[in-house]
């Protein structure tokens, strides 16, 4: 329920007067004037944020398909055949939908997609020693020879290749 206020008789004051009792409330609608054109222009720039960071993620949920669709493609393209070739041009994209994905979990850090790089270098998982406290058997394989069977000088070890094994049960 409002409560209206009524207006005092104005007819006997002179101008000065009524001046005196409209300035400070135009001064007022001025002030208030100013504020909200300030909060339209704040709620303006956020919906242009917004708009940005939807077409943004727009954008990365197109290329995460097109990237899903490319992989699905050179995999049966590498179905019949097999091809080093198109395992690296398969990796690739699996590294970019990776990055797109992983930043698409991260709304809050804004990350550009990664650019593709001229070569992809295949790295080898590198596996770990078996633990020392286990027993060890050492298998050397040398030749009867101790003599090149050309020349008839000594032969000298070239190199040697370690391999550890938990257990060999023939088939």
């Amino acid at each position: 329920m409002a409560v209206r206020a009524t207006l005092p008789d104005l007819n006997p004051l002179d101008g000065a007067a009524l001046r005196a009792l409209i300035l400070p409330q135009h001064e007022r609608l001025l002030l208030q004037h100013e504020q909200l054109a300030s909060k339209e222009e704040q709620l303006a720039s956020r919906e242009a944020e917004i708009a940005s960071h939807k077409a943004e993620i727009e954008s990365h949920k197109a290329e995460i398909e097109r990237l899903k669709l490319l992989i699905a493609k050179l995999r049966r393209m590498q179905f019949g055949r097999k091809s080093e070739k198109l395992a690296r041009q398969i990796e690739q994209p699996e590294l970019q939908l990776e990055d797109l994905q992983a930043s698409e979990t991260k709304p809050a850090e804004a990350a550009p997609a990664a650019a593709p790089t001229g070569s992809v270098s295949k790295v080898q998982p590198v596996r770990r020693s078996l633990p020392e406290h286990l027993p060890r058997e050492v298998h050397r394989h040398e030749r009867a020879e101790k003599r090149c069977p050309e020349c008839g000088g000594a032969l000298r070890k070239l190199g040697e290749e370690i391999s550890e094994m938990l257990e060999y049960v023939p088939a």
